[in-house]
Parts: C-alpha cells; sequence; structure tokens
C-alpha cells in the first residue's frame, strides 16, 4: 500500500510540473519606440473621380515593428479602413485610396489620413495627415427623371427648385409608387445625361452612380412609395446629406364605396379595381352592387344592416376589385404584403364564394379566384373563405381533385406544410414534404400541400381557418 501511494504522489508531481511549463517561449524586446515619416502626395482630390496618395516610413531601432492601422476620413464619412503587416525594424510603402461622393462631404472638406504603427511590445505612434483639400462635383440644377425613356408616371422629367439648401419639386401629382433618378441635367426627351452626375442607389444607400453600373444592374432606380398617400406631390433632396424626401396627400378612410365610381375599369380585364384605405372603426356603405348579401368580401367584411358593412382587416391601404359578371368584392391586403400579415393561398378544386359559384383555381397567382388572401384574425391565425368542389383525381386512388396550399408572400416562395396540421371538419390530408405516391408509381408529388383525401364529391362555401398555435386546419361550412 506505501508503495503505491508512493507512485501515486510522484504522478501527481509530474502533472503539476507538466501543467506548469509554458507552452512556448517569446523572446521579450524593450518597448521600443517606433518613428514613423508621412507625406501627402496630393493637394487636391475631387469627390466621386479622383484618389489620394501617400508615402509612409517606420522605423525602429531594436523592437521589430507589427502593424500600421490606415483609415481615411473625410467629414464623418471613413472611407478606406486598413491594416498592413510591417516585419523587421524598418517599413515604407506608397498607398492610394480612392475618394468616393457621399453624404456630408462639403466643399473645401479635408481628407484626411489616420496612421498608427505599433511594434511587437504594442508601443504606438500616431500620425495624422490633413493637407489635401477635397471637392464637390458641381449640382447647381437637379432633375426628377424617368430612370428608363419609355418609363410613362413621371413624363419626360421634372427640374427641382433650389431653395437654399434644398432642391424641392412641388405640385408633381405622381402616382403613390413610382421610380426615379436624380440627374445635374436632364433632357427635353426625358433621357438622363449620364455625362454630369446623377443619383441612383448603390449597396442599399443614395449614391452617385455611374452609366456603367446602371445598366449592369450593380445599381438602380430610387423607388419612392407610400400607399398611404393618395399621391406623391412633394419631392425634396439636400445634396450636402443625401436626405430624399417625398409627401402628398394623406388618404383617408372610406365612408362609402360606389364599385362602378371609385374604383376603375382595367383595360383587358372583366374587373373594376382601385386601392382603398379602410378603417375598421368605420362602417361603409356600399352602392353599386345587385345584391349585397352575396357580394361583400366573407373574409374582409361583416354585413351590418342593408348595404352598409364593418370591415374586419387592420386599418391601412387594400386593393379592393369588384367583379361585375359574379356580383362580387374582392378585398385583399397590397401584393407585397407578406407572412406574418398575411397568407396567401392557391391550389385547384376551388373558386371565390360568389352567389353562383364555380371553380376558379389553378396554381398561380396571376387571376382573381386563381389565388385567395388569407386574413389575420389572431396572432398566428389565418382566414380564407372559398367554394370548395371535390371529385374524382385520376392520378391517385384515393385523393380528391381539391388540392391546395398555403404561402408566406403572393408568390412561389415560404410555404406551410399540410402534414403538420390536423385536419378538422372536412376529410382533408396535409400531406408531409415527402408527397403521395400516384397510381403509375411516381412519388414526390403533393408535397406539403392540403388534399381531399376522397373521391367522394362534396361541394359548398366554406371558412378555412389555419391555426398555427394549434397546429390545426378548421372547415366549417357557410351554406
Amino acid at each position: 500500500m506505501k508503495r503505491i501511494f508512493q507512485v501515486l504522489f510522484l504522478a501527481l508531481i509530474a502533472i503539476g510540473y507538466t501543467a506548469c511549463q509554458p507552452d512556448s517561449f517569446r523572446e521579450v524586446y524593450p518597448a521600443g519606440d517606433p518613428q514613423m515619416q508621412a507625406t501627402m502626395l496630393t493637394e487636391e482630390v475631387n469627390f466621386g473621380s479622383d484618389s489620394i496618395t501617400f508615402e509612409v516610413t517606420v522605423t525602429e531601432k531594436e523592437t521589430p515593428l507589427s502593424t500600421l492601422a490606415i483609415k481615411v476620413i473625410v467629414g464623418i464619412n471613413v472611407i478606406a479602413s486598413e491594416e498592413v503587416r510591417t516585419p523587421g525594424l524598418m517599413y515604407k510603402d506608397t498607398f492610394t485610396y480612392a475618394v468616393p461622393f457621399g453624404p456630408n462631404m462639403p466643399e473645401g472638406e479635408p481628407v484626411k489620413v489616420y496612421l498608427t504603427a505599433t511594434n511587437i511590445e504594442g508601443t504606438v505612434k500616431n500620425v495624422i495627415l490633413d493637407q489635401c483639400v477635397g471637392h464637390r462635383p458641381a449640382i447647381e440644377t437637379m432633375y426628377v427623371m424617368p430612370p428608363t425613356i419609355n418609363y410613362k408616371p413621371l413624363g419626360k422629367g421634372k427640374q427641382m427648385t433650389w431653395d437654399g439648401e434644398k432642391f424641392v419639386a412641388y405640385d408633381l401629382g405622381y402616382p403613390k409608387s413610382i421610380e426615379c433618378l436624380l440627374a445635374v441635367v436632364g433632357t427635353k426627351f426625358g433621357r438622363v445625361d449620364w455625362t454630369k452626375p446623377v443619383m441612383g442607389m448603390l449597396n442599399g444607400q443614395l449614391s452617385l452612380i455611374t452609366e456603367e453600373q446602371f445598366t449592369a444592374g450593380e445599381a438602380s432606380s430610387i423607388v419612392l412609395a407610400n400607399d398611404n398617400l393618395e399621391s406623391i406631390d412633394t419631392i425634396t433632396f439636400d445634396p450636402l446629406t443625401f436626405e430624399l424626401y417625398f409627401g402628398g396627400k394623406v388618404a383617408q378612410p372610406v365612408s362609402a364605396l360606389d364599385v362602378n365610381v371609385d374604383l376603375a375599369e382595367v383595360a383587358g380585364k372583366t374587373y373594376r379595381h382601385a386601392k382603398i384605405f379602410f378603417d375598421p372603426e368605420m362602417e361603409v356603405t356600399i352602392n353599386g352592387v345587385a345584391n349585397l348579401a352575396t357580394a361583400y368580401n366573407l373574409d374582409y367584411m361583416e354585413l351590418k344592416d342593408g348595404n352598409v358593412v364593418k370591415f374586419l382587416g387592420e386599418k391601412g391601404m387594400y386593393e379592393v376589385y369588384y367583379l361585375p359578371e359574379e356580383d362580387y368584392i374582392v378585398v385583399e391586403p397590397l401584393k407585397d404584403a407578406i407572412y406574418p400579415n398575411v397568407m396567401w393561398m392557391t391550389g385547384v378544386g376551388f373558386g371565390l364564394p360568389v352567389a353562383s359559384p364555380k371553380v376558379q383555381g389553378g396554381w398561380g397567382f396571376d387571376n382573381l379566384g386563381q389565388y385567395i388572401a388569407c386574413r389575420t384574425v389572431a396572432p398566428k391565425v389565418y382566414q380564407f373563405t372559398a367554394y370548395l368542389k371535390n371529385g374524382v383525381n385520376a392520378d391517385f386512388e384515393i385523393y380528391g381533385s381539391l388540392n391546395f396550399k398555403f404561402f408566406h408572400q403572393k408568390g412561389w416562395g415560404g410555404e406551410e406544410v399540410g402534414g403538420n396540421y390536423e385536419q378538422i371538419g372536412l376529410d382533408i390530408k396535409g400531406v408531409d414534404s415527402e408527397g403521395l405516391t400516384k397510381v403509375n408509381g411516381d412519388t414526390g408529388a403533393e408535397a406539403g400541400n392540403w388534399i381531399a383525401a376522397t373521391q367522394e364529391e362534396f361541394e359548398g362555401i366554406y371558412r378555412i381557418t389555419l391555426d398555427q398555435n394549434k397546429l390545426t386546419t378548421t372547415y366549417e361550412k357557410l351554406r
């Protein structure tokens, strides 16, 4: 036993000795004193078209150098930041950096270079170069211009007025959503003169752009959009800060809606349409329909007395369509509305819940009745009402023709998986992500869909509720 304790004691000593040993040894140098000489080789620069050049020499006597940190700053804008390795006792190099034109870069603002040399013991030396003066490109005029000659909403463009601080355009009467470029020179033909400065979007920021960048898709036009406005009437541009503002008459919620007056005819379409601002606190009198009892939207409206409905959605702007042949009002969120504010469904075997319903669906988002918007009725709870009709589906032995799916946007992308939900109220199967096997043996079809689990015929107007909290899909027959 004594021998065992001696062995254990020696082992513990060995372990402790090993643990205390450093992994490696580093030679320690004096603190040192790096010396730096730097010379600005550029006296003047034009923002957006020129570069600055400077030379740097760093030396040490016996403590090796480590890094040289470089920052090029104009006003509050850091336009370049770099750190280079500087091994040995002497480092010398020449640097050149382009100076872009950006916000908060006034005329005569110096282009400053901040240099920090550090040796391997952490001793630093700082030098600032501020002998280079920057000049802004001449911006004495400004035009709101269409991005292409074929872009109609802006006509041939509009010259802005200089108010002493900003460029302003008034009384525009533009649509509530437009694309534009800001150009120092515009032409009477509605073309942008790219030989002079042009403002557009680059890397998500309002920036000076070139024709080559715009043509290649690296830069894009400026999008101004606010569906709470009736129109865009003013645009203001601050050439110093690059801030762009726009405004117009704020849309007011409707208290009355005449489908033949307030909704406009659409060329080549069988419906009338407009964007309408609704407020759930305000009841709306509907005129122009043949029979409001079957014409009002069953998800976004509640029928009150006579020809009055109460709006059920959130306050805001909505797409409103009237289908004269079906005598039905379609209400849906704006086309760019996405989950979790709304869901969209599409598929086959369904149609709009009109007075004389018929199957209109057909996988897609191009035509009314081909899809339906699902209103958010509670957090993570979505509802749509549709005419459902099921029948024989020759592709499967037991599954019917009714087949649909929920999407997070008005288009293909972001979708729910039917197999994750319990189906309540109808013989519907929620398919998992692997899909079903067809009669001919092919697999993978209907992956994630909601499909009738019977070939027995049924039809009717149903309210379908998708509850992500309970993971259920509930079907309630209305008629």
